[in-house]
């Protein structure tokens, strides 16, 4: 009989006819092979559903719903979930084979952390095998007062004990351009403890199609993350709120809101915004060497 845990991997798609399928070889591919792999097709309009349907595998659980966004679909997998585990993987997105056998065993060894996530890499969709990594702190422990400065924490990576989202409640589909901001700082005010993996277990895809590519991005992003910290306001006490300065933080935002509509606007500048902009996110980018790699 088995006695490992069980690990509930949630895929959200939208029109991923073109990546889902290398996505869910990734999953089929895993050393560790007590899962459940949960898509839901948020009502894609291309070849999804039919790519899903041509694997058989008894742990693949396929779901559609009408489009209700990438939050609501991840939601109604959790909700369905039966793992001890909760892993996340976007429809473009791959896994090396030991990614949950090498989280399983991190998150059973240190019982005391409720959150799991590690190192990934990232690659353009034209060239696989060319891995970059995006340099940042990766700490461990109670993280509130980080994430409330920048979001480095990818759902790629993440593994997630499932009786957290039944305690705290997961995504919020009114911050559809920050959901995970919105989630990771939740858990982490309610006193989720974050334990951080120093190896590099997935590889997030670059490509032009993405939702993050598109001009309005930053600007939509950034308005969410403000209506966030209003939201945080009415969890925090006048103290939390001093503590954490919230209104600088809220400040920054709305700075950053203004920038956004230059890069969203529909003219030469706006073009020339959006390019200098996507640059800069390219920049932080640096070529893994492929001994380096996992």
């Amino acid at each position: 009989m088995n006695t490992q845990p069980l690990v509930s991997v949630v895929t959200p798609a939208y029109n991923a006819g073109p990546y889902i399928k290398e996505t869910i070889m990734s999953v089929l591919q895993q050393t560790y092979p007590y899962f459940e792999h949960i898509i839901v097709d948020d009502g894609s309009t291309d070849g999804t559903a039919k790519a899903i349907r041509s694997f058989r595998d008894e742990r693949i659980k396929f779901l559609q719903q009408e489009n209700s966004g990438q939050s609501a679909a991840r939601n109604k997998a959790i909700n369905l979930a039966r793992g001890k585990y909760i892993a996340f993987l976007d429809a473009d997105d791959i896994w090396f084979p030991e990614k949950l056998e090498r989280q399983v065993a991190f998150m059973e060894e240190n019982p005391d952390v409720d959150f799991g996530y590690c190192k990934i890499y990232h690659f353009q969709s034209e060239k696989p095998d060319t891995l970059y990594l995006m340099k940042m702190e990766h700490p461990s422990g109670y993280l509130f007062s980080q994430l409330l400065v920048s979001n480095f924490i990818n759902p790629l990576s993440v593994m997630v004990k499932k009786e957290v989202f039944d305690k705290y409640g997961a995504f919020e589909p009114k911050f559809p351009s920050a959901d995970e901001q919105y989630l990771w700082l939740k858990l982490s005010y309610r006193g989720v403890k974050f334990g951080y993996l120093d190896i590099a277990l997935g590889k997030c895809r670059l490509h032009a199609t993405s939702f993050t590519q598109r001009p309005s991005y930053y600007q939509t992003s950034q308005e969410q993350c403000l209506q966030i910290f209003g939201l945080m306001r009415q969890w925090m006490t006048k103290e939390e709120i001093e503590k954490y300065n919230l209104a600088m933080l809220e400040k920054k935002n709305r700075r950053n809101i203004s920038i956004g509509k230059l890069i969203a606007a529909r003219n030469p500048f706006g073009r020339l915004m959006h390019f200098v902009y996507l640059l800069n996110r390219r920049r932080r980018l640096h070529r893994v060497k492929l001994s380096d790699n996992v």
